[in-house]
């Protein structure tokens, strides 16, 4: 496998320019400034995957029209990772007809004309940023969730043909169904192509990295705190009683349970020897710190281990990396994710 060299330790910029509910300019001046960057860099990170959606820069009103005022904020990013060395994904996390949570409302792969302003989007920032080098990575869609992959893998192959036209050397990320699922990753199409890159995401196990959510009913109802590592025996009550097969008969889930649970990427590497990218995984503010620092440092030993580069979730908001004054940080939790 080769390595994503520049992009083994990164972090998301989450609740930026991508799902930030009503926030408006004064959320995309403040949220992310250039001393984040510039501390991202003390920390070690050697990059950054910023999520953006869409309806940033493009009105459903007025397509194919972006707007300049509003890409400045990808421009900023651009150059303060320059400055500090650091390389940037950019990542589609919502798209012309696709976002991971709107379900049956989603038409990319239904609708022609949201099939081409998706492509579209792409012919922009390929000209955009031509003259950019490895230091940026394109990241087509964030977290495809659909009946199947045929028509994502007849997409994805189409827009990169579309983009390689206008930037011929452009790296470019592809992930797989089911929330970039481990276990689909064998659904994509593997292209003679070092280009391309196939990504994946690990949440697990979900009861300890999003122990009361707050959006995932099943995790509000389930009060009890969730350690790292824990013994099935003390976590039953959630799963009506009888644990689930998902734990593969283990008694505690630890290190060993990540890596049964990410053998499929182990597999994937071995059998095409291809560039395998996580572009998330994270814990939760409401998981104490010391377990969530062990759980990181374990996901960061097993990807590392394998050549795997790896982005947090994310960088403010949802984990506890940071402190919701964006003022201090938790250094165990750093430590972890910064290694490379």
């Amino acid at each position: 496998m080769k390595p994503l060299y520049g992009y083994m330790a990164g972090a998301n910029l989450g609740h930026w320019i991508s799902q930030y509910g009503n926030q408006s300019e004064s959320h995309w001046d403040s949220y992310i400034v250039e001393s984040d960057i510039e501390r991202m860099r003390g920390w070690g990170m050697d990059h950054i995957r910023v999520p953006v959606d869409y309806f940033l820069f493009e009105s459903d009103d007025n397509p194919g029209v972006y707007d300049e005022n509003r890409l400045k904020y990808i421009d900023n990013l651009l150059s303060w990772c320059k400055k500090q060395g650091l390389n940037l994904i950019l990542d589609l996390h919502h798209a012309p007809g696709f976002f991971f949570g709107n379900g049956a409302k989603n038409d990319l792969f239904t609708n022609r004309q949201s099939q081409i302003r998706f492509i579209n989007i792409w012919k922009f920032f390929s000209v955009r940023y031509r003259d950019e080098g490895d230091n940026l990575i394109f990241e087509l869609l964030n977290e495809l969730v659909w009946a199947n992959s045929d028509p994502w893998n007849q997409l994805w192959q189409e827009t990169a043909a579309e983009i390689h036209k206008l930037s011929p050397e452009r790296r470019i990320i592809i992930g797989g169904n089911n929330y970039n699922n481990v276990h689909e990753l064998k659904n994509l199409t593997v292209v003679d192509d070092d280009r391309i890159i196939y990504n994946f995401h690990f949440y697990e196990p979900f009861i300890f990295t999003h122990q009361r959510a707050g959006w995932i009913p099943s995790m509000v109802a389930y009060k009890t705190p969730v350690a790292y590592p824990f013994k099935v025996a003390d976590h039953l009550a959630f799963y009506d009683g009888k644990a689930p097969e998902y734990f593969n008969g283990r008694d505690v889930v630890d290190k060993r349970f990540l890596a049964d649970y990410m053998q499929p990427v182990f597999d994937f590497i071995k059998e095409h020897d291809k560039t395998v990218y996580c572009g998330e995984y994270g814990v939760i503010e409401n998981a104490d710190n010391e377990s969530a620092a062990r759980w990181l440092s374990d996901m960061a030993d097993l990807m590392l281990e394998h050549g795997i580069g790896h982005a947090v979730w994310s960088y403010r908001g949802f984990s506890a990396i940071t402190a919701p004054d964006n003022q201090s940080w938790n250094q165990p939790m750093v430590n972890a994710i910064s290694r490379h």
